[in-house]
Order: C-alpha cells, then sequence, then structure tokens
C-alpha cells in the first residue's frame, strides 16, 4: 500500500504543482485586464474633461487643437461608443449654434461616424 502511494507520490506532487501553476497564472491575467480596463476608462474621462472643456468667454477653455486632438482620440474607444456618440452630439448641436470652427464640427463629425462605424451594442 504505502509502495504504491510512494510510487505515485512525485506525479500527485506534480499535478498539485500545476494545478497551482494555472490557477496563479489565471488571476494574474484577470488582475492584468481589470488594470488595463482601468487605464482606458481613466484615459476616455481625461478625453471627455478635454473635449468638452470650453470658457463662458471667448478665448477661455482649450486650445482647439488639444480639443481637435482629444476629439480624434475618442475614435480609439468604441468600448465607450454608448457614451461617447450622444455627447458628440449633443456638443455637435450646441457648438453649430455657436461660432465653433469648422475643424471642430469636421473632427466631431468624423468621431461620430467613426464610433458607429465600430460600434456594436450589447442587448
Amino acid at each position: 500500500m504505502i509502495d504504491s502511494i510512494l510510487k505515485y507520490l512525485s506525479l500527485i506532487t506534480l499535478a498539485g504543482a500545476a494545478v497551482s501553476f494555472a490557477f496563479g497564472f489565471i488571476k494574474y491575467m484577470d488582475q492584468r485586464n481589470r488594470e488595463e480596463r482601468t487605464k482606458r476608462f481613466e484615459l476616455f474621462h481625461g478625453l471627455m474633461r478635454r473635449v468638452s472643456a470650453r470658457g463662458d468667454a471667448a478665448g477661455e477653455g482649450l486650445p482647439l487643437t488639444q480639443q481637435l486632438a482629444a476629439i480624434y482620440e475618442l475614435q480609439q474607444f468604441n468600448e465607450y461608443a454608448y457614451a461617447s456618440i450622444p455627447i458628440l452630439e449633443h456638443l455637435r448641436t450646441s457648438f453649430a449654434t455657436s461660432t465653433a470652427s469648422a475643424p471642430l464640427l469636421t473632427a466631431i463629425d468624423s468621431t461620430i461616424a467613426k464610433l458607429r462605424q465600430g460600434y456594436k451594442p450589447t442587448l
């Protein structure tokens, strides 16, 4: 009896180590994915702050170039299209009635089109 246990002891030890390694690896990958999602979420929020930053008077808010860069960069965040599209449409409407520059309106239109192209709504 003891001989048969000793015979398979190294195999049992190896299997235990393999299970432990697999569990640790899965846990590591899950944690890494969560951290990546958190970073992307923070980047998205930073971009949205820049997109919507404008002052009450002329010359306030972000420079146009920074706002344009932020709007175009939103195209890389398809997973947040459900939030970006309505916000950009609202900004488009409000900018169209103000003295917004043509490049700003073009950037918004281009980004909305790109986000709609890659957006897959979940049911």
